[in-house]
């Protein structure tokens, strides 16, 4: 009996804390300029060599992740709502109508994560170093910053392509000072070996504009 209440507060807590978290208004974008015009930055695109890190789709926020152990079992995941399934579809279609390439492709193991891979661009790799670090210890923070870092800084292995990551918001946040916003934000990076460099922040909404600049 002791047992089922101490599993019941945590499976309560995990999901009152999670609840908060996404109630909770987040921090803006803020002092982030892009360093490129619409048109040149759809030019760059094309010509690749750069990193696409995505916030993962617009989630249902009446499901929640009360199982951080088992990732394979997505009904105790927070999952991509209706609307950021079909989002993440159009916005994989928009990327392949501006002729931009897309190279390796990575996930959190996170089902929403991956769904917002596979939705987008048909496939995934799965890295557990990009796993959502809201209930880790400092040390796997830590780790999991650096191991980001380097997949920001490592050129994409195939020249004219860009790699793209898909995780959440906290790993980016420690690896980059950066917190992606919206659901579904596209965060561009130029890897430089050593390091990397904020290049634009392409919201949901932002790949109309791009399509309208390129003429379609």
């Amino acid at each position: 009996m002791k047992i089922n209440f101490i599993q019941c507060l945590h499976v309560y807590l995990i999901v009152t804390f999670s609840t908060l978290l996404i109630a909770a208004e987040e921090p803006e974008i803020s002092g982030l300029q892009n360093i490129f015009n619409d048109t040149n930055l759809i030019s760059e695109l094309r010509q690749g060599g750069y990193i696409l890190y995505f916030r993962h789709g617009k989630t249902n926020h009446d499901t929640y992740d009360t199982d951080r152990i088992n990732l394979k079992n997505c009904s105790t995941q927070r999952l991509l709502s209706e609307e950021g399934r079909k989002e993440m579809t159009w916005v994989g279609n928009t990327i392949r109508r501006l002729d931009i390439k897309i190279g390796t492709i990575v996930s959190s193991p996170y089902c929403r994560s991956i769904d917002t891979a596979t939705r987008a661009f048909g496939r995934t790799e799965v890295n557990n170093d990009l796993k959502h670090t809201i209930t880790a210890d400092q040390a796997t923070i830590i780790h999991q910053a650096q191991a980001l870092k380097k997949m920001l800084s490592r050129f994409p292995d195939t020249i004219g392509t860009n790699d793209v990551l898909s995780a959440h918001t906290a790993n980016l946040q420690e690896a980059a000072r950066i917190w992606p916003k919206p659901e579904g934000v596209a965060i561009v990076f130029k890897p430089q070996g050593n390091s990397f460099k904020y290049i634009a922040t392409i919201r949901p909404t932002d790949w109309q504009r791009l399509l309208t600049v390129a003429g379609y």
